[in-house]
């Protein structure tokens, strides 16, 4: 994708802020902006590689204990090296992360890996820190304190910073680039720019209602869909989860909020069966109750899901048909032939999500928020009496955001789906929900 050149541009004193639809190129700029001595580049793409990495060099399977990989302080001292402890301290203090030093990277939550990523960044001293997407995946707390963080940096650093909320943007940067296919369309000081007639127009939202065709109505449930009595969840000593008593009438519709790594994501994994300790609790889903003789498909064939966790471990590179397709499966990649009705209905997902253009495309040639839309449209093309969506609208730029949250409200409100829906953003509501869970730092509330 051919993509503005900017170097020479940017002059002293100025923080710039990208932005655009999924798809326009901005991670592509990013990516160039960064590709410069004393640059520092944080971003999902930079996240990935390393997290890949650390699956790669995983030797478990070869020692009697789990291997939990580098952990964050080796993360950080890995940039600077082992004579900068003291730096190391202060950058663990400074992003809220000792009590994580000895964490494995890749058993933190989402927001704790953004922290670690953006530690490693500031630890180097960069001269020009291209953040692409900082905020998403971070708590309220964590994004006040690093906003000023940043903030304060401005004097020294300077500042590009790619965006799907212009709110990310507050007091961060002087000037402001729209992208349109890999083409600038608007650049200059954000004032003129948000003044910009074109700008007003491309950052409308209108989506009122999305048609999606007739409801296959599935299985339906008279009974709890989820039951969990005194739940507790233990890593590293430490109880992510203790003693929660929780269970999911039909009807409700459940919010989960709380801070990074209270324990959000690990409820959703004990639903779905991928957490190893839904074995030792007493967690029923759908009537089955965990370890009496269900498979992990038993469960997963009644539920959709959309999680960070998922989209980083979707790396098979299959077209963006098969993607969907393979929510009909609950896999990662697609090993059965798709029926008649099956494509008819992946292909009315596309096209629901403004994707169908893409339907041959390689799904890691998309962009992040493209991906993020292929997931969604796969959590839904089976229309599974639970949905379970973790940070589904994160990458994704303000008029798709509008698009999925008009269509989860919509489904939900059919009857066809319940909901649980996680989420840092207070901006996402779902006019759905019916009930609260959260976690207020110490204890789980309802």
């Amino acid at each position: 994708m051919k993509v503005l050149k900017f170097e020479g541009e940017i002059l002293p004193g100025e923080h710039w802020g990208i932005i655009g639809k999924n798809g326009s190129g901005k991670s592509a700029l990013a990516a160039q902006l960064a590709n410069e001595e004393r640059a520092q580049l944080v971003s999902f793409e930079v996240e990935d590689a390393l997290l890949e990495r650390e699956i790669r060099e995983d030797d478990t399977d070869f020692l009697d204990r789990i291997d939990p990989g580098r952990s964050v302080t080796e993360m950080l001292r890995e940039v600077v090296g082992t004579g900068n402890q003291e730096e190391i301290e202060r950058m663990l203090r400074q992003l809220g992360l000792d009590s994580l030093r000895d964490r494995g990277f890749r058993l933190l939550s989402t927001g704790e890996k953004r922290r670690v990523m953006i530690a490693r960044a500031l630890i180097q001293k960069p001269s020009r820190l291209v953040l692409d997407e900082p905020f998403d995946g971070l708590d309220q707390e964590f994004r006040s304190c690093f906003g000023q963080m940043l903030k304060e940096l401005q004097a020294e650093v300077c500042l590009i910073i790619v965006a799907n909320r212009l709110s990310d943007l507050d007091g961060l940067i002087t000037h402001l680039v729209y992208l349109d296919s890999g083409a600038c369309l608007l650049a200059g000081a954000r004032e003129l720019v948000e003044k910009n007639e074109v700008f007003q127009q491309l950052m409308a939202v209108k989506v009122s209602s999305v048609p999606v065709g007739e409801i296959d109505q599935k299985t339906q449930f008279d009974e709890p869909l989820v039951i969990m009595k005194k739940l507790t969840v233990v890593h590293g000593g430490r109880a992510i989860i203790d003693g929660l008593d929780w269970q999911i009438e039909p009807g409700q519709n459940w919010k989960i909020t709380g801070p990074n790594g209270c324990g959000k994501s690990t409820l959703v994994n004990l639903i779905t069966g991928d957490h190893p300790q839904c074995y030792s609790n007493d967690v029923t889903v759908m009537g089955m109750r965990r370890g009496s003789g269900e498979s992990i498909w038993d469960v997963k064939r009644h539920v959709g899901i959309v999680s960070p966790a998922l989209h980083q471990q979707y790396r098979v590179n299959i077209n963006a048909l098969s993607v969907v397709l393979s929510g009909f499966h609950d896999s990662i990649g697609l090993y059965q032939a798709a029926t008649t009705s099956e494509q008819e209905a992946a292909q009315e997902w596309l096209r629901v999500m403004g994707m169908d253009a893409f339907a041959g495309r390689a799904f890691r040639s998309l962009s992040y928020g493209q991906q993020r839309l292929l997931l969604v449209a796969r959590a839904l093309v089976k229309g599974p009496p639970l949905l379970v969506l973790d940070e589904p609208c994160q990458g994704l730029d303000p008029i798709n955001r509008a698009l999925v949250l008009t269509v989860i409200d919509e489904l939900v409100a059919r009857g066809q789906s319940q909901l649980i829906y996680i989420t840092h953003e207070p901006e996402d509501r779902l006019k759905c929900v019916t009930h609260s869970l959260s976690h207020d730092g110490k204890v789980w509330r309802f």
